[in-house]
């Protein structure tokens, strides 16, 4: 009896470690690497000029394009673009089909809770875009009747939305899946005005200047960074540090003053000013 009992003691004992060291070792894995594999994954909205756009040779180009590859370059590994349309975007980081979004996604107390937010990159803000054969509209009071467009699920659609009770004015919202739509409505005078980022603003009006004027002060203040997946603590801290260098050594700059004319990289008011 006592040889029997002795026998179970210990098989019990033996049981009791392995499931304590099991739970041990679930608990203390590693976060996983997303760069493991040699390879950054980008996913961007391949329609928000000047940031991520199609050349005329249907390249992918624009200011978030570079950054990347400067990143990639960095970090020593490869990087491959995963086009993506805006109102999935979020969706598709978290279920891993690429380890960032490189998007001009401006950073907002909802996104930094529900994700990693990297520091910020480009100062950025809302303002109001009218045709220049058009009344201008100054404030958002002068939306008043009109039709404003907006992309689909940004935060310029959100303000769009918000605005018409902070304001107390009526108007229509049109939302469209990409900015090219936007602007190209405004030109048709299928719309009025358009609310949407100052960079983005500003590339367009440069190029038609005849045609498009950036009529409002900037209503906003929601700087763009890069987004990753909240579990991913160690890689965001990385890629913060990465983004520190390239600052510190001039390529923000550099590729600010070949996309936009101007330095909009350096000395960021980080103070969100959100519009919902």
């Amino acid at each position: 009896m006592k040889r029997k009992s002795l026998v179970l003691l210990l098989l019990v004992f033996i049981g009791v470690v392995f499931v304590f060291s099991g739970c041990s070792n679930s608990t203390s894995q590693t976060e996983e690497d997303p760069l493991a594999d040699g390879v950054l994954t980008a996913g961007t909205n391949d329609m928000y000029l000047p940031l991520e756009f199609r050349d005329e040779n249907n390249v992918l180009v624009g200011f978030d394009i570079d950054l990347g590859q400067a990143i990639a370059d960095e970090l020593g590994v490869k990087i491959e673009w995963v086009p993506t349309a805006w109102d999935g975007i979020f969706n598709g980081l978290n279920a891993k089909q690429y380890d960032v979004v490189l998007s001009g996604t401006s950073i907002t107390p909802d996104r930094i809770e529900g994700f990693n937010m990297s520091d910020p990159y480009i100062a950025n803000g809302i303002i109001i875009v009218s045709r220049k054969d058009a009344t201008p509209a100054l404030t958002p009071k002068d939306l008043a009747g009109k039709t404003v467009g907006v992309q689909i699920e940004t935060t310029a659609d959100y303000a769009a939305e918000a605005l018409k009770t902070q304001e107390n004015v009526d108007y229509t919202v049109n939302k469209y899946d990409g900015m090219l739509d936007a602007f190209a409505a405004l030109e048709g005078k299928q719309i009025d005005n358009i609310l949407t980022d100052i960079s983005v603003a500003q590339f367009y009006t440069s190029l038609k200047p005849d045609v498009y004027a950036v009529t409002s002060d900037v209503l906003s203040n929601e700087p763009i960074g890069i987004t990753m997946r909240k579990s991913d603590t160690a890689f965001a801290e990385k890629i913060n540090g990465v983004l520190d260098t390239l600052r510190e050594n001039g390529k923000l700059t550099e590729l600010s003053m070949k996309w936009f004319g101007e330095d909009v990289t350096q000395n960021i008011d980080t103070n969100l000013k959100i519009i919902e």
